[in-house]
């Protein structure tokens, strides 16, 4: 399952997801709005990727995870895992962070997804 893994835990309460239309290649990605887990520990985020004339919608987990926040698809959500939408997680990943969450620490979506996002990393980064 395609995931980032930031430092510390941030108040997802507070989060506010910006919902921005981002070009990617041939993709469209775009976030389109967020629910929060009764109490705040948790929010899912629904996104929107065009690729080809075909639209996937993702849906986003993001969760405190072992003193750390965690940003992953959403298992219940089964969605085809494609390039923009681990593009999109990691569009989601940099939104956490301008709120406050700290830098990547983990994650297995490979680097040239993502390196160009100005995602903080902690390195050497493991994963």
């Amino acid at each position: 399952m395609p995931h980032m893994v930031l430092a510390g835990e941030i108040e997802l309460a507070a989060v506010v997801v910006p919902e921005e239309v981002h070009r990617w290649g041939r993709a469209v990605i775009k976030t389109e709005g967020s629910w929060r887990r009764c109490g705040g520990e948790a929010m899912l985020v629904e996104g929107v990727v065009v690729e080809f004339a075909r639209p996937l919608r993702p849906v986003a987990l993001v969760a405190p995870h072992h003193g750390d926040t965690i940003v992953r698809l959403w298992p219940v959500a089964p969605v085809e895992r494609t390039h923009a939408v681990q593009r999109w997680l990691g569009l989601l990943a940099v939104a956490l962070q301008r709120q406050g969450a700290g830098p990547l620490t983990l994650t297995n979506i490979p680097a040239d997804l993502w390196h160009d996002l100005g995602l903080a990393v902690t390195p050497p980064l493991a994963g």
